[in-house]
């Protein structure tokens, strides 16, 4: 982070960052052009803004045409999330522009997860770096963990609390992102992920596993953008969701379609992840694949889940913003505390912050309370 900016003057007005600017159109999704057309400038304009050529800019334009308040273009510069730490799964099809914002759009959730934890207790990282075991397979890295969490060859009951009370930040991508499935990195020590919340519960706790394999096995990889490197977290999600000893044990005799629904909703996965499984376990042959999938397809699995489970909301935000409420936090004070939007801080938190928060008062803000998650 940069000092404050702020110019010598009679009344020290804090100056325009450029950088910020840069960061807000980049969040936009809009070129220097597109931002031109917007606030009937020329493209060259938009240059010497971001250049820092201009001593004022017209904040109060940008401010309109970004959705951004104005302090927002005099505060420091954003966290700078490098785009090598990012496992994109789909970064083939992704333009430059759109993991720009992607980029953009996530160093906000770093500010925010600051907030937090200057204010509230909240669980330290306890993620262990396997990235330099080269020998270790993505299999007996999920069993590792299984085991250093105590989590045994039980069903995890809820995967997001999970994560969340072993230090790992989860939050949710903007509407815009959707087509996106999920991406992770590690900022400062702390992990992050980031969700579609558009999918099924059952898909999001498979993303969720399969960025913990990431995060486990590809820290500080170039190789976290390669097709084995996506297998690699693939197959460890595989096996951390559904170990294959609480398989082998509970698997009697020879398995019907029938059989599929009692599974996965034992073991909290989707029926097309279930069958996957049972195959790459050999409980099943090829053949019984091929058919199942088809089966699975023709009635809607392969793009829903028909019976499936509840979406899970994160218990660590929701509980964050409900200590901050009672502490006099609402939702657009916690966005004028970051210089940003409150419409852009709820994107990010599931709707939490909306749910949590509203309607808290407005008393000053204290730096009290603890937060401790229930196991």
């Amino acid at each position: 982070m940069t000092e404050n900016r702020w110019s010598v003057g009679l009344f020290d007005q804090p100056s325009f960052n450029p950088n910020r600017l840069t960061m807000a159109r980049e969040r936009r999704g809009l070129s220097k052009q597109g931002l031109a057309e917007q606030c009937g400038v020329s493209r060259r304009a938009v240059s010497a803004w971001e250049a820092g050529e201009v001593e004022n800019p017209p904040t109060g334009l940008l401010s309109r045409v970004l959705r951004l308040p104005k302090e927002y273009f005099s505060a420091d510069d954003t966290p700078q999330i490098d785009e090598e730490w990012v496992s994109f799964r789909a970064l083939s099809s992704m333009t430059a522009r759109q993991v720009r914002r992607i980029l953009a759009v996530s160093s906000m959730s770093v500010l925010l997860s600051s907030w937090i934890d200057k204010r509230y207790g909240t669980p330290e990282p306890d993620l262990p770096d396997l990235s330099e075991t080269s020998d270790i397979t993505p299999v007996a890295a999920a069993e590792q963990l299984r085991s250093a969490w105590g989590l045994h060859q039980k069903p995890i009951k809820n995967m997001l609390a999970l994560v969340e009370r072993k230090g790992v930040r989860v939050f949710s991508l903007p509407m815009n992102d959707r087509e996106i499935d999920a991406f992770s990195y590690i900022y400062e020590g702390r992990p992050y992920i980031f969700l579609n919340t558009g999918k099924t519960a059952e898909r999001m706790r498979f993303d969720l596993a399969h960025e913990l394999g990431h995060l486990l096995l590809h820290q500080g990889s170039r190789r976290n953008r390669s097709r084995s490197a996506e297998q690699e977290a693939h197959d460890f999600a595989s096996s951390f969701l559904v170990p294959a000893d609480g398989l082998f044990a509970q698997v009697v005799g020879r398995l019907r379609l029938d059989d599929v629904f009692k599974l996965k909703r034992h073991w909290k996965v989707s029926a097309v992840a279930m069958v996957e499984r049972l195959y790459g376990l050999e409980f099943i042959s090829e053949w019984n694949r091929r058919q199942w999938l088809i089966d699975l397809s023709q009635r809607g699995y392969r793009t829903a889940e028909p019976d499936g489970m509840h979406p899970e909301t994160s218990q660590l935000l929701s509980e964050v913003f409900r200590l901050a409420r009672e502490d006099g936090w609402t939702s657009k004070k916690i966005a004028e505390e970051l210089h940003d939007s409150d419409q852009d801080l709820d994107s990010l938190v599931f709707g939490l912050s909306i749910a949590a928060i509203e309607g808290g008062g407005q008393v000053a803000p204290s730096k009290h309370g603890h937060l401790s998650l229930v196991q």
